[in-house]
């Protein structure tokens, strides 16, 4: 259900809903308590695709290996930590690692609905103030690059090394 609704609605329930007319409150700080809830709302909205991701990955687990896991004797929990999980979890490297990019490049949207002062909000404020426009442009993509890229890679390089071939 989350999965199919947009970041920005995900945000602005966590800030309006749960802050504002159910009064959940972290902080008496302005600033820390919208953190925290716009961290609840990237939680949640980034928690359906990682849950999406590990379903796939235990679908890819051919069925054959449950069965021969049941015919050796093992329960339903033996077999899910011992033979499909294993698996599973090989499955989903690379694409998990698309999700934390995906992750970081979201925190960016908080800042188009006004919810958390980020990279962009910093911005678009020195821009304002210094008129220096392109170096602090090419500073932020170099700086979500050095965020992104190694992620990028490690999975990449992980997801090959551990690749099971069938």
């Amino acid at each position: 259900m989350v999965r199919n609704t947009p970041l920005t609605l995900v945000l602005a329930f966590s800030a309006l809903g749960l802050s504002d007319q159910l009064g959940l409150v972290f902080s008496e700080t302005p600033t820390t308590n919208s953190f925290w809830i716009v961290a609840m709302g990237l939680s949640l909205y980034t928690a359906a695709f990682v849950c999406e991701a590990l379903r796939a990955g235990v679908n890819t687990v051919p069925m054959g290996q449950a069965e021969a896991a049941r015919a050796i004797g093992l329960t339903f929990m033996q077999s899910l930590t011992m033979i499909i999980l294993p698996q599973a979890f090989r499955a989903v490297i690379a694409p998990l690692g698309s999700v934390m990019i995906a992750m970081i490049k979201n925190t960016t949207v908080a800042t188009a609905g006004g919810f958390l002062l980020d990279s962009a909000a910093v911005m678009k404020i020195t821009f304002d103030t210094t008129g220096a426009s392109i170096p602090i442009f090419l500073g932020i993509v170099v700086a979500f690059m050095a965020l992104t890229m190694p992620i990028g890679f490690f999975t990449g390089w992980l997801a090959r090394r551990l690749a099971v071939v069938r």
